[in-house]
């Protein structure tokens, strides 16, 4: 019979896809968290994960037991919530899942000021994996740029950003006060990933007026897209609050895509009402 020690190594494992961050997670040593996860799929019979050196992927059957281990935590968490004797000398930690550090580091330092005991632990993606993170819990709450509408999700716009051209300072449309993306469709152009938020936004307008864009290059980050902008090797596109202050390039505005990013923030509804996602939401309205 399975034992709540094996389900919650199980179920660590299953959120974080990695021996060494389920075993940070649950204060226990590696070879803890596989001896127990080996003994359950042993017990049971079953195939519950595929290995590969310390990162897993589940099984079908897998998916199946993380949904309930899922109900079995929910349900302990908010036992939990419900008795919280408030203990002051520990740390309370929040998982922050973000598609872009700018706008989810401010909400920390507006929490932060509230309630400075509390710890963060922020991961970032982009708008895609950030989003499947949320819905499968991995994070407690998100910060996505214009994330779709869910009836699993509750949201709030906290900031809005203008999308800009970002050009090599050497340039030849370096100096031009605006561009449109008729101007950019014969310049060579650093794009970002499917999946990210920016690209979206970037294919859409070019999709919208039968512009085919000349791709140099595709970087699976924005730090990727702004070393190559810098380095001569095309434009590529971001957000104002993104510009920062480099030297290399600079940032244009495009017409009509002002205030385009709608930045929210997210969690799951039935997540809402414990304690740090609220007072994490209270301090986004400040």
């Amino acid at each position: 019979m399975a034992t709540f020690a094996q389900l919650k190594a199980f179920h660590a494992l299953a959120l974080e896809r990695n021996f060494h961050r389920a075993a940070e997670r649950l204060g226990l040593t590696q070879p803890a968290v596989s001896i127990q996860v080996k003994k359950l799929e042993q017990d049971s019979g079953r195939s519950l994960l595929l290995r590969s050196g310390h990162k897993v992927t589940l099984t079908d059957e897998g998916r199946s037991l993380f949904e309930l281990t899922t109900r079995i935590f929910e349900a302990e968490a908010q036992a939990r919530q419900m008795l919280d004797s408030r203990d002051k000398g520990v740390p309370r930690t929040i998982h922050l899942g973000a598609d872009g550090p700018h706008v989810a580091l401010d909400l920390i330092a507006k929490m932060q000021k509230q309630e400075p005991s509390v710890r963060f632990r922020v991961s970032l993606a982009n708008a895609e994996t950030t989003w499947q993170n949320l819905l499968s819990m991995q994070v407690d709450a998100a910060v996505i740029a214009n994330s779709k509408a869910d009836q699993r999700v509750f949201s709030q716009t906290i900031a809005s950003q203008s999308l800009l051209a970002l050009v090599p300072v050497d340039h030849s449309l370096s100096a031009k006060k605006t561009l449109n993306f008729k101007d950019l469709s014969s310049c060579n152009l650093i794009f970002r990933e499917l999946g990210s938020n920016t690209q979206r936004i970037v294919d859409d307008a070019f999709a919208g007026l039968d512009l085919i864009p000349k791709v140099a290059m595709v970087m699976g980050s924005r730090e990727g897209v702004r070393e190559a902008v810098a380095r001569g090797l095309g434009i590529g596109f971001g957000f104002n609050r993104e510009l920062g202050c480099d030297p290399r390039f600079v940032g244009v505005p495009i017409p009509d895509f002002e205030r385009s990013n709608k930045d929210k923030l997210l969690c799951l509804k039935k997540q809402r009402s414990t304690p740090l996602v609220k007072a994490l939401f209270a301090a986004a309205c400040t």
